[in-house]
């Protein structure tokens, strides 16, 4: 099949999160069972910094944005395989970051994304592609589906194609006034309630629901809990409305990035069947984070963004609690300011035990997921996560909220040590999350029983081949 993959963001490319390693994981794993795939994303800033072969391709698209006319240039880096296709316009995508100012979202988001979906639809019909498959993500190519059945200017157009929408992380909806409309050049009926209105706005997520042939999430537990009134984020019943053509299927791990045996960030390296190097990636995570705990003393990991939905609204409750026992705690993200705020406060207050640090790191990432005993994720609610599944690989016991992905994979250690493959807690509240963590360190205080499970857990697969065998099926599926 022929599948063209659009997102707002791709790894190595730009990056925020989950989106953007499925955006490279998941094309790859296509690709390498036979399918031939593209990409498109936008051409960020720090694409036309980062990337040294960066070349234009001399295609020109004119897009329509409302009553004013741009041109999208496309270029494209000759290395990559599979192909991706960066479309730039640099008023909108020349900037320092993807999304967002410091403290708010970029006014024109609304624009700058209606130009990109355009985009792909046109360089679609500019190169002939005739795809199969246009596989969208998130809210940002939520309106995709749409353009492709009725032209970018909205007079309609020839398609043959299938689409499949991807919804990452329902919360995140792109809702903008109805006054903005007009920039899609869309027919009017589109704006309604079997369209992408919502209460009486454009509703981007909405779009790519109704509009798609078919609908995924990224874990089973998360397809089910979003079609609820609790977790669908206001979108339950046209989620409902779906039935089984909404369906979740799990994203994997690139075990080419996240390999102990292969890690190039890491102060020694390590399998399954030689833990040994483990411990000497702990003292150097010790040393990088200025930990002074003892050798022996467990230290809990976490690589988050510091939001509510990580779960540092409980993590602020029980911090106390947990550092009144034996362990050290690394720390690493960035987030809203108040949480900064708070986890320099827990550094100032417990100096040697508690380190964060605020940025993004790649390189200490990988070295939290190595030295670390355990994981924390106390997310409130989590589509599928993808540390816990880092975390297994590296010999590091996740501690999680039974929630969305979460659920999906992690297992509770059994008494006896013989199954699970971390620790859990439900409902969402600091005391459950304060068990979890004694329940954990009480584990791990039976070392030789614990490093049984650790050499056991290295070895589960949670690779992108079987996810994306299952996306092959559902693409055949709706061309039928």
């Amino acid at each position: 099949m022929r599948i063209l993959f659009a997102a707002s963001e791709i790894s190595p490319y730009a990056s925020t999160g989950g989106l953007a390693d499925v955006g490279r994981a998941l094309p790859l794993a296509l690709q390498a069972d036979g399918h031939e795939t593209y990409r498109v994303m936008p051409c960020y800033r720090q694409i036309i910094e980062g990337i040294s072969d960066l070349t234009d391709t001399g295609i020109r698209l004119p897009v329509a944005l409302g009553l004013g006319k741009h041109v999208a240039e496309v270029w494209h880096s000759e290395s990559q395989n599979p192909p991706v296709f960066f479309i730039r316009r640099d008023e909108f995508f020349d900037r320092s970051n993807l999304y967002s100012l410091p403290y708010r979202d970029y006014d024109d988001n609304f624009e700058r994304f209606v130009f990109f979906q355009k985009s792909v639809v046109a360089l679609i019909d500019a190169l002939g592609l005739q795809v199969n498959i246009v596989h969208c993500n998130d809210w940002q190519t939520g309106l995709i589906p749409m353009y492709l059945r009725y032209g970018v200017n909205g007079g309609g157009r020839d398609f043959g194609e299938r689409t499949v929408f991807t919804i990452h992380n329902l919360a995140y909806q792109g809702l903008y006034a109805a006054s903005r409309f007009s920039s899609t050049n869309l027919p009017l009926s589109c704006f309604s309630v079997d369209g992408f209105e919502y209460y009486g706005q454009i509703n981007c997520m909405k779009a790519g629901i109704v509009a798609s042939d078919l609908v995924t999430t990224v874990s089973p537990s998360y397809a089910n809990e979003i079609r609820t009134e609790e977790s669908g984020c206001g979108l339950h019943g046209v989620l409902q409305a779906k039935g089984d053509r909404l369906v979740g299927i799990l994203n994997g791990v690139d075990y080419s990035t996240w390999n102990p045996s292969t890690d190039k960030h890491l102060a020694a390296r390590y399998d399954d069947k030689r833990l040994e190097g483990k411990e000497r990636c702990k003292e150097d995570l010790r040393s990088a984070m200025q930990l002074k705990t003892k050798p022996g003393t467990p230290i809990i990991g976490l690589v988050t963004r510091l939001t509510e939905q990580k779960g540092l609204d409980i993590l602020a409750s029980a911090m106390h609690t947990i550092m009144e026992m034996d362990v050290g705690v690394a720390m690493l993200g960035t987030g809203e300011k108040k949480y900064h705020r708070l986890c320099q406060a827990w550094a100032k207050k417990w100096p040697g035990r508690f380190s964060v640090r605020l940025a993004f790191d790649n390189a200490i990432a990988h070295k939290i997921e190595a030295g670390a005993d355990m994981f924390l994720m106390p997310s409130r609610f989590e589509p599928c996560g993808l540390n816990q599944m880092y975390s297994l690989r590296y010999g590091t016991l996740p501690i999680v909220h039974r929630t969305g992905g979460l659920r999906d994979t992690i297992g509770e250690l059994s008494e006896d040590f013989s199954e699970g493959n971390g620790f859990s807690f439900e409902p969402y509240g600091e005391e459950g999350l304060l068990d979890a963590v004694k329940r954990a360190l009480a584990a791990y205080r039976k070392q030789a029983k614990w490093k049984q499970v650790v050499s056991r857990i290295m070895c589960e697969d949670f690779s992108w081949n079987l996810s994306a065998r299952e996306y092959a099926r559902l693409y055949e599926e709706i061309c039928r």
